[in-house]
């Protein structure tokens, strides 16, 4: 079976949710048989150089890039809103080059399929359909992350102009179900959200798999070290944040007013452009995640909106860790609050599971034990990957 993922984003360095969910399945695909070809887009925001990716990735993956310059330039932004019924969010993706590549690739091979990972790919399904099953891999259900950023924005303008992105996208999203030929969310509640959307194509929920051979897993003490990992420009992450610096932080100091909270991100000197808040370290981008992981126990995911699976909060059960989250943070992901994770939504839930964890420290080891072997049991790549080909090669039949 030959297998062609389209992408927006080079997924090397594996740092981000993204990048992992592209590169994990892409290399589960080929050690599962799938001749396997990777078209992405390498923008400024996220460029590698192609000829530095390890050999050992290549090796499993044909990864082809077309450079790409995405950044937002508030003219067009401002005229597509006036002007225009298409995401903006969507338009930066449109490019000639990437087009004349990918017209190359369907040239050049005879692909079974073609994954666009993510809708903002559907413009070039015009170019697709005939030549494979196109299939839209669905990391998030898009407009719903909008929609709730414009409920939780306080500025009246940006609460005004991500509603309207959320209907455009809604609405891209619906149509992009005519248009392709089978669809795979991350989640099942991704899953049902495109069924409220009318959707009956052939459908598979393929989470993003983890290779568990990557997380190994020492000994981090019974202290309660708070840790936060995450992009620090992308807008939910900074949202979430906020809200917890805001309106929990002051609480949890209170009482314990020792504690340190690490947060590791890309841009981070940009969102602490000010001095941070009191106890908080900023770590920038780490150069290795596993070891910081490893150097903590307790990580906070304060998400206010968002869809799909959180990679991160994956990452962090694969290592043995104690997740904190908010309630959206944890949805998609089956895990049972109390059992494998924490879930929190306000100061007073914060504060009563770490008041229980100072009281119980042995919940450090034994929760993180049960998250560990719940993302074993559960997101295994190559298990996945298999179900997935399985169902390729159904539709193809």
């Amino acid at each position: 079976m030959k297998i062609l993922i389209l992408s927006t984003k080079m997924p090397w360095p594996p740092k981000d949710g993204g990048a992992i969910a592209t590169l994990n399945l892409g290399k589960g695909l080929a050690r599962s048989g799938a001749d396997v070809t990777l078209l992405t887009m390498n923008t400024r925001k996220h460029y590698f150089p192609l000829e530095k990716i390890p050999d050992y990735v290549k090796d499993l993956i044909q990864i082809r890039a077309v450079d790409l310059d995405t950044r937002i330039r508030p003219l067009r932004l401002i005229l597509n809103l006036l002007f225009s019924t298409y995401p903006y969010i969507a338009e930066r993706f449109i490019s000639k080059a990437f087009q004349q590549e990918l017209e190359r690739c369907l040239t050049e091979h005879d692909f079974d399929i073609v994954q666009i990972e993510g809708p903002y790919l559907g413009y070039y399904g015009k170019t697709i359909k005939g030549k494979a099953l196109l299939t839209l891999r669905a990391h998030n259900l898009e407009h719903r992350i909008w929609d709730l950023r414009s409920k939780e924005d306080k500025n009246p303008f940006k609460k005004l102009y991500f509603h309207t992105l959320s209907k455009r996208i809604h609405s891209l999203e619906k149509n992009l179900l005519k248009k392709i030929d089978l669809l795979v969310p991350i989640s099942e509640s991704d899953a049902e959200g495109f069924r409220e959307m009318g959707n009956t194509l052939p459908t598979k929920v393929c989470p993003t798999g983890m290779d568990m051979g990557n997380y190994h897993t020492k000994n981090s003490g019974n202290e309660i070290r708070l840790f936060y990992i995450g992009a620090l420009d992308w807008g939910p992450n900074q949202e979430g944040l906020d809200w917890f610096f805001e309106n929990v932080w002051s609480s949890i100091l209170a009482k314990w007013p020792d504690l340190l909270l690490h947060i590791a991100g890309r841009n981070s000197s940009r969102y602490f452009s000010s001095s941070p808040p009191p106890n908080v370290h900023p770590e920038g981008e780490v150069e290795d995640a596993i070891e910081f992981y490893n150097e903590h126990t307790v990580m906070i995911v304060p998400l206010l909106s968002g869809s799909g699976i959180r990679i991160k909060i994956l990452e962090a059960m694969a290592m043995g860790k104690v997740v904190i989250g908010s309630s959206i943070a944890s949805a998609g992901l089956g895990a049972t609050d109390g059992i494998h994770l924490f879930t929190a939504d306000n100061a007073e839930d914060y504060t009563r599971i770490i008041a229980k964890i100072k009281k119980d420290p042995r919940i450090l080891e034994e929760m993180g034990h049960q998250a560990r072997q719940f993302v074993t049991e559960n997101f295994d790549n190559l298990v996945l990957s298999n179900k997935l080909i399985s169902f390729y090669k159904e539709q193809l039949a």
